[in-house]
Parts: structure tokens; sequence; C-alpha cells
């Protein structure tokens, strides 16, 4: 065996061309004489085992060999735990020859860009192994390392060479004639003696050097297993970093996706908050409609009853001989009974939502008795419920102009007013509702309403306590009221409202929902199962 060979390189870039290398080498010398940096082999077992073995040590070097980084966006050739460096400084404190292999066009590293321990590499002289001539280039390369071990070899044979010097001398002098034996054996005394003398000193010399070769390897080798423990244990926390790095990442990556499903989730919330208010207030202002159907069809039934009853008396009053004029009274009570018939049956139509057929009942009563302002009260109610506030606007006012003292008209035509967004019309007509009704909580609470629809929920708010002065069982008040303080802010107040209209509808799905929300914003985790129960009560809501 001639010597072994060690191939050093950086895996990032130059593994192809190591690989090269490794068949090139090996055709030369044989697999037996290589050792390679392969994946998996100890690091302590290849600078304890290998590479004191070997007499020819070629570092790899590509462009990138400087500018590699580790994790922590170091170079790793100054990182104390880099194996190439590491491999690299114990071949020279072996005093290996190294014999740097420039690669796809790499440089020479100059002794300023290398550590310390590695700056003798800067003087050592390299062999450029190009792609384009590669089977040219290696052959330089291999005659080079032949030179390497050939020079290893001859260094052993000439220490060798020296000790036999002073037996050769001796031998030629024996040849000289015997006239001359005594000034001989004084010259071979003094060539013994001399020799003798050069052979301590070199003995002497040889031993220093040993020995301090031998601190030097021994101190290299404590330092080399010293920086492969402290490599070991900075790779075993870099791993537990990266496990713990990416433990962290697929818990941000979780926590993201949470964020993203609540944030679709809110979003759907409040598409189906603003759909659950709509109906809310569709179902509030029917609820409404229909109470004052009732309340118009009781009044107007009470009154052809009194005006009915009134008729018969006088009729009944009449003589005999005025039988025409009973007759005629007949009739009008007739026309009354119809009339009344026909505003009972309007209202009856327009409770069910059959808007045209109550408007169409209504029209025949006004053909009865054009002076009723309660008639055109009930048709523009009938001509609201079906969303044509233009010819509901027209009937109010004349109800109005018949009955300028209708404070009912009047808070129904506001209404109208607020839903074509005509916010100060309908203010104006509230307020002189509540003018001639200082007690009208109906005007009270659709005067709150418009009030918050314009953002000033503290006029709302008072609106509200005044309604719920008058009126202290309607439900709807106390969720509307409810409502105002949510949107200031005042969770407690809005929360004891939401309770009140519940306590008063159990039914009440909007109250359900809103009281849901608002234990939501103070972190009431029974505000879920308020929005569960509003959707129980009607589907539609808290969507």
């Amino acid at each position: 065996m001639r010597g072994k060979i060690f191939i050093n390189y950086r895996r990032e870039g130059t593994i192809e061309t190591a690989g090269r290398l490794y068949d090139r080498m090996a055709q030369a010398f044989g697999h037996e004489n290589l050792f390679v940096d392969f994946l998996g082999v100890d690091l302590k077992a290849r600078l304890n085992d290998q590479v004191p073995m070997c007499q020819a040590f070629l570092t790899v070097i590509g462009p990138s060999w400087l500018e590699a980084k580790d994790e922590a966006g170091q170079h790793r050739i100054h990182s104390p735990d880099d194996f190439v460096a590491v491999e690299i400084v114990a071949a020279l404190a072996h005093n290996i020859a190294v014999i740097p292999v420039l690669v796809d066009g790499a440089h020479m590293p100059l002794m300023s860009e290398l550590p310390d321990s590695l700056e003798s590499l800067a003087r050592r002289q390299p062999v450029e192994v190009r792609k384009l001539h590669f089977d040219r280039d290696a052959a330089v390369l291999v005659e080079r390392v032949r030179e390497a071990l050939d020079k290893k070899a001859f260094g052993h044979a000439w220490r060798r060479g020296r000790a036999l010097a002073g037996a050769a001398l001796a031998a030629m002098l024996i040849l000289i004639g015997a006239g001359t034996h005594m000034f001989i054996q004084h010259v071979l005394q003094a060539n013994v003696n001399w020799q003798e003398g050069r052979r301590a000193a070199e003995a002497e010399t040889n031993h220093n050097a040993e020995e301090a070769s031998r601190q030097a390897r021994a101190a290299a080798e404590t330092e080399v297993n010293r920086k492969v423990e402290d490599a070991e244990k900075q790779r075993l926390a870099a791993e537990q970093e990266r496990q713990a790095r990416a433990v962290a990442e697929a818990e941000a990556k979780r926590k993201s996706e949470e964020a993203e499903q609540q944030r679709l989730a809110a979003e759907q919330e409040r598409q189906a908050r603003a759909a659950a208010d709509a109906e809310a207030k569709r179902k509030s202002e029917e609820a409404e409609q229909q109470r004052r159907a009732a309340e118009q069809e009781r009044q107007a039934s009470a009154a052809g009853e009194v005006e009915a009853k009134g008729k018969n008396e006088k009729a009944e009053q009449l003589p005999a001989a005025n039988l025409g004029a009973e007759q005629e009274a007949r009739k009008q009570a007739e026309t009354q009974a119809r009339y009344t018939a026909l505003i009972s049956q309007g209202n009856t139509d327009s409770n069910a939502g059959d808007y045209d057929k109550a408007i169409g009942g209504f029209n025949e009563a006004i053909r009865l008795d054009s002076k009723s302002a309660l008639t055109f009260r009930n048709r523009g109610d009938a001509y609201m419920n079906k969303g044509d506030y233009d010819h509901a606007i027209a009937d109010y006012n004349e109800a109005i102009r018949l009955d300028p003292k209708s404070a009912l008209a009047l808070s129904d035509r506001g209404v109208v007013y607020a839903s074509k967004g005509a916010y100060d019309r309908a203010l104006a007509d509230f307020n002189e509702a509540i003018r001639l009704e200082p007690k009208n909580a109906h005007a009270f609470r659709n005067r709150g309403v418009v009030y918050a629809y314009k953002g000033d929920n503290d006029r709302a708010i008072a609106d509200f306590n005044a309604a719920i002065r008058h009126d202290p069982k309607t439900a709807l008040t106390f969720k509307n009221r409810g409502d105002a303080y949510m949107n200031k802010g005042d969770y407690d107040r809005a929360l004891a409202d939401y309770n009140e209209a519940i306590r008063l509808d159990p039914n009440n799905a909007l109250a359900f929902c809103n009281r849901g929300r608002a234990k939501r914003h103070i972190n009431d985790v029974s505000g879920s199962a308020d929005i569960a129960k509003a959707r129980q009560l009607d589907a539609s809501a808290c969507r």
C-alpha cells in the first residue's frame, strides 16, 4: 500500500465533482486507499482513525465554499463545528500533504478570508479541475498526489540512509595500506567519535522533534475532540430548536386557521344579524299594524253601534205618521251596518296580509262615507303594509285633514316617512302626535327608533324611557332601548333591557339574539346559548 488519500468536500455545490474525483482516484490508487466524508460516518472516528493514516489530503473548494452559511446566517468556515474546517485543521496538525482542489471556477481563498487555524491552507499550491477538461485536469491531480505520496516514502528512506553513512566510510578506509595503520586507526576513531556525536545529536533532535510533534498532535487531537463534542452539542441544540420551531410554526398555522374560521363565522353572523334585524323590524311593524287595525276595528264597531243605536232610538221616537222617516232611518242604519262590516272585513284582510282585498273593502266603505277619517287611515295602513308609501301618505293626509287631532294618523304617517328615509318629516309628525297625546307610547317609541336611525342614541333612549313609562308591558320597546344601549357600549344596561323584553315575550327571538351578542362583548360564554335559542324560535334569526 503506497499511502492513504482523504477527500474532504462541502456537500453544498461540490458533491457531484467530489464523486467524480473519488472515482478517478480509485482508478489510480484503489478504493481501499481512499477515505471520503460520507453521510452517517462519525466525525470523531474520521479524525482519530482515518485522517492520521493519510499521506495526501484533498480539500475540494467550490465557488460557494467560503460563502456557505449555517442556520443562524454565520459563515460555516468560521464556525467551530464546521466539519470541513475541522478535518482540514486535523490534516495540517498531522503534517499531511494538503492539496486544495479548485472546481467550477473557484478561486484560492486568501489568508485574510480564512480563520487563524486555516491560514496555512492559503500557502498550499492548488490544482484546478474544470468540468470541460475534467479528464486532463484529473490526470494532473493524480500526478500531484503521486508526488506527495512519493515524497513521504522518500523522507523515510533518507533517514535510514544517514545511519549507514558512517559504516560506508569505515569500509573505504580498510582498503588503505598497512603502513598507515596507526593513522587510519586514529582517523577511524575520530570518525567514529564524530559519527556517534552526530547520531546522538540527531537522536536528541529527533527525540525532541518527535516529542514536540507528539505533544502537538495530542493537543490538536484534544482540541479536535473538544470541537467535535461542542459541534455535537450544538447540533443537538440546533435539532431541538428546529423541532421547537416546527411545533411553533404548526401552532401558529393552527391559530391562523382558527382565526380565519372565526372571521368567516363572524362575517356570516353579521350578515345573519342584519337579515334578522330586517325580519324582526318587519314582524314588529306587522304586529303594530295588527294591533292598530284591531283597535281601529273596535273603535269603528263601537262607533257604528253607537250611531246605529242612536238612529234606532230616534226612529222609535217618531210618531207612526212619520213612517217615511222611519224607513229612511232604517236605510241609514243598514248603510251604517254595511259600512261597519266593510271596515271590519278590511281590517281582517289587512291583518291576514291580503292588502289588495282590504284596500278594495276600504274603497267601498269610503264610497258609503267619504267623511270618515278612520276609513282613510285604515286604507293608509293597508297601503303602508303593501309598501305603497305614496298612496299611504295620501290617505293619511286626508285622514288628518278630516281629523286634525288624530294622533294615530300622524304617528302612522311618521312611520311611512321614516320608512322612506325622510327622518325630519317623520320627527315632525311624531312631535305633533305627542303634543296632541302626551301619553302616546306608540309615538314616543317610533320617534325613539328614528333618533336611533340618525345615530342619536341618547335622545332615542329618552323617548324609549317615556314609552315604557306610559306602557311598561311592551317587549318591543325594551328590546329597542337595549339596542340603543348596546350601540353606546353600555352592555350591562342592554342586558337588563333584553332580560325584561324576554320576560314580557318569552318567544322574542330577536331579544334572545341581541342578548347573546351583548354577552359575547363581555366574554360571557352563555351568549352562545341565547343565540341558539333565538335560532330555535326563528330559523332566520342570528344568521
